[in-house]
């Protein structure tokens, strides 16, 4: 009985100190605590946002603080639900949202992105570190902060973009940003499924 609470102990200590990576990853980021962000990440950690591609954890703080100086500050809210852990190994999927405001064509909006947060994670050292990041999008919306204005959209143009992060789109469109349409989301889901098959296989230690 002992060895199987033991186990159970070790479990709960990996999950709580799993979410809580990537609760405070997301928190440092929002608030600019960039050093604390930076530990978060393995140095070859591999990231893939709306507006970012590349791999190295401290490369993508970098580009991170010049982006916000340029940008602004979206914010996130982030709900970790499901971790697995294989030794060393874990992965971990979070419900989350991106909160952002923005002034297209001179009106002030709110866009807000439901997505889903995933990571894989490697623990060096006895501490665990981000070696991935990437969105998984579901949906979005955008309103005008003044109801009585009318919402700027180009509705054309919108509807050329992927349904699951459009106004996102939109949005980094109007700031001269060019967003990938082969991003992960719940409208592709046979390209999500086999994401998720490659990332149990990276998980078991097959890749």
């Amino acid at each position: 009985m002992q060895l199987d609470d033991d186990k159970r102990l070790r479990a709960l200590l990996d999950r709580e100190e799993l979410f809580d990576l990537v609760r405070r990853e997301r928190f440092a980021r929002d608030q600019r605590r960039f050093d604390t962000m930076t530990a978060c990440f393995h140095k070859d950690a591999y990231i893939r946002t709306s507006w970012y591609d590349a791999r190295g954890g401290e490369a993508y703080v970098e580009a991170t603080r010049k982006w916000m100086g340029a940008t602004g500050n979206s914010k996130h809210w982030v709900f970790p639900a499901f971790a697995q852990v294989n030794g060393d190994r874990a992965t971990v999927e979070s419900p989350a949202m991106i909160f952002n405001r923005a002034r297209p064509d001179d009106i002030e909006v709110d866009v807000h992105v439901f997505c889903r947060f995933f990571s894989r994670a490697v623990r060096e050292t006895g501490t665990w570190k981000l070696m991935s990041f990437e969105v998984l999008f579901e949906r979005d919306i955008m309103k005008p902060v003044n109801p009585s204005d009318v919402l700027p959209v180009d509705w054309s143009l919108l509807a050329t973009m992927r349904p699951s992060y459009k106004f996102l789109t939109y949005i980094q469109h109007k700031r001269g940003v060019t967003v990938s349409p082969d991003l992960l989301g719940d409208d592709r889901p046979d390209e999500l499924s086999a994401f998720h098959a490659g990332e149990e296989r990276w998980l078991a230690g097959h890749e």
